[in-house]
């Protein structure tokens, strides 16, 4: 077992010490529902309809419909479904926008030509990572185990005479959770088959985004806008993991995953008033890909009766890009009681990219995003959203989106791969439905609204890779409580 000790602590040279997936690709490339409490409300199918400073992320021309500055600001509750795991609460408070549009009248009283040139800028998350697991692993009945990927991962690299091993079967050996017959030169690891598992998870942090926008109003038909966004990336994953054997042999392994960087990108933005008199109106938006420079770090612990093994992983860097983003859109009014939207987009996830920062690294990353080109796919969003106003300075909102799963069926984790990682399993997330509700009161000058969004969403969860293993069901459902205050003057 000597050797094993060696290549722990020689980890940290190896060339390919990585661990990014096609699941990270899919997570730091998807967003939530977020924005100011009367984006939410309407489900965000505002894009068409404009006139609230959240429009900007989404459609940069919205911003356009805007004839009085107008500033927000937002906060909200967040509650996951399960107890607070891992040292986490289940219930956390965020600061979720804070944004101002400027209007610079032109004085085109023919109500030709160039009406408005209005100027905006907006913080908002565009992504909650906030999630906590605790489930029993189903169908392992003393016959599968992540023991046997670990002893499979350890025979490859023993009999193919490797001085650096992946961390997990190194860890694995060292600790005892492996079975080891010294008469043998070839496969001599074994693993063991469990009785029972159990595996609990903490996801935090957020991806957040400014945007700094400008639009352009013209003749009231026409509004035109783009915005230049930055964002900044704080994703951390807290787990553990423990089997009992079916010789009531335990081990458990906690792991933990950091990932922080920034990055930008342009959106660009038009909506039409097709006929003069009539308040129907479409849009268009095309996002670029996000260019992302990221910096992950992460480490492991292994614990059984007999000893406890740690270790954890330098940061290292990368390039991460997502793709492109194109959304359409449609909104009508009736009078100053009635509002109608409606929008879909499409992002391509399998041409999400990871590239690496030197040559060392080019054949893991390679490797990596075959992957995704293969077991990513198209993902589609359809929002719809409906506001009513019974009287005068007061709305009530419903809105609904379906997400679908930017995952093909069948997809697996790769753990050969997994390099300074002992994180085995992975998820093939569902459709996410969202249904939201709110509520809006306008005052003289200003504006209180009041939004909550319940996010639905199953997945099959997978302990580890074995083809004959069936998957354990988990949810990810969610709800959100939130408050804006507003502005315009």
């Amino acid at each position: 077992m000597k050797k094993i000790l060696i290549t722990v602590i020689s980890l940290a040279t190896s060339a390919a010490a990585f661990a990014q997936t096609q699941y990270d690709a899919a997570e730091f490339a998807t967003s939530d529902l977020n924005g100011t409490a009367r984006y939410v409300g309407l489900g965000g199918a505002l894009d068409a309809l404009g006139g609230d400073v959240s429009v900007m992320s989404s459609n940069p021309a919205g911003t356009a419909i805007y004839k009085k500055t107008d500033m927000a600001v937002t906060g909200s509750l967040l509650f996951t479904n399960e107890d607070g795991q891992m040292g986490h609460d289940a219930t956390r408070a965020s600061f979720d926008q804070a944004g101002i549009v400027f209007t610079m009248n032109q004085g085109n009283r023919n109500k030709k030509g160039l009406q408005f040139i209005n100027f905006g800028v907006n913080y908002q998350k565009k992504k909650n990572h906030f999630s906590n697991v605790d489930l029993d692993v189903q169908g392992l009945n003393g016959n599968y185990s992540q023991t046997f990927q670990a002893a499979s991962q350890a025979n490859y690299a023993n009999d193919n005479n490797q001085n650096n091993w992946p961390m997990f079967p190194a860890l694995m050996g060292e600790a005892g959770a492996l079975g080891y017959d010294e008469t043998k030169t070839v496969n001599a690891f074994s693993g063991m088959g469990a009785n029972s598992a159990n595996y609990r998870r903490c996801t935090y942090g957020s991806t957040t985004q400014g945007d700094f926008n400008v639009s352009f109003n013209i003749a009231n038909q026409l509004f035109l806008g783009a915005s230049l966004g930055v964002y900044d990336i704080n994703y951390k994953r807290d787990s553990y993991y423990t089997e009992l054997g079916a010789d009531n042999v335990a081990y458990d392994i906690n792991n933990w995953y950091d990932t922080n960087g920034d990055g930008f990108d342009v959106k660009l933005g038009m909506i039409c008033r097709p006929i003069a008199d009539s308040p129907f109106r479409f849009g268009v938006s095309v996002h670029t890909p996000t260019w992302y420079r990221l910096e992950d770090a992460n480490g492991s612990t292994v614990r059984t009766e007999k000893t406890e093994i740690w270790d954890a992983a330098d940061a290292y860097e990368y390039n991460y890009r997502t793709p492109w983003k194109f959304g359409f859109s449609l909104g009508h009014t009736f009078g100053n009681v009635v509002a109608l939207g409606a929008q879909y987009e499409i992002s391509d996830l399998s041409s999400c990219h990871y590239g690496s920062l030197d040559w060392e690294n080019d054949e893991y990353f390679r490797v990596m995003n075959d992957k995704i080109e293969d077991q990513l796919k198209t993902q589609h969003t359809l929002r719809v959203g409906l506001e009513i106003k019974p009287i005068t300075n007061f709305a009530v909102r419903f809105g609904y989106n379906y997400v679908s799963s930017p995952i093909k069926e069948g997809a697996w984790k790769d753990g050969s791969l997994n390099g300074y990682n002992c994180e085995t399993d992975y998820t093939n997330w569902k459709g996410t439905n969202r249904f939201t509700c709110g509520l809006g009161y306008r005052f003289n000058g200003g504006y209180v609204d009041l939004a909550y969004q319940f996010q639905a969403q199953k997945g099959d969860f997978y302990a580890f890779d074995e083809e004959a293993l069936k998957p354990t069901e988990i949810k990810n459902n969610r709800s959100q409580v939130m408050a804006t205050l507003g502005f315009r003057f």
